[in-house]
């Protein structure tokens, strides 16, 4: 079995954390894991040894979750068609579609 430190060390490339039972845990599992470390260890009821592992277990989560928020973030760009050839840039969201209605709307 890899140490906590180990698998700290190895960051998200190791995969998705596994829980209990030993399955990867999906994104939501994996933040609702994280949320109870955090709990925990703002209770303060944990020995220092179990502090310190819940802690590691926290950092590999933490980046797991952070890789995966990187992976939707590409996902979420929006394809954009520029003088023939099709380029990418960052999804700005529903408030720059509705400025650009309300333009339109102006000028008729």
């Amino acid at each position: 079995k890899k140490l906590a430190a180990d698998r700290v060390a190895d960051g998200a490339a190791a995969g998705p954390p596994h829980g209990p039972d030993g399955k990867p845990l999906s994104f939501e599992k994996a933040l609702a894991r994280l949320e109870a470390i955090v709990a925990q260890l703002e209770d303060g009821k944990l020995t220092l040894e179990d502090s310190i592992a819940r802690f590691e277990e926290g950092v590999v989560i933490s980046r797991f979750l952070e890789g995966e928020l990187g992976r939707a973030e590409k996902r979420v760009q929006e394809l954009v068609e520029s003088g023939g050839a099709v380029t990418t840039r960052p999804w700005d969201g529903d408030e720059g579609d509705h400025t650009d209605d309300d333009d339109d709307d102006d000028a008729l």
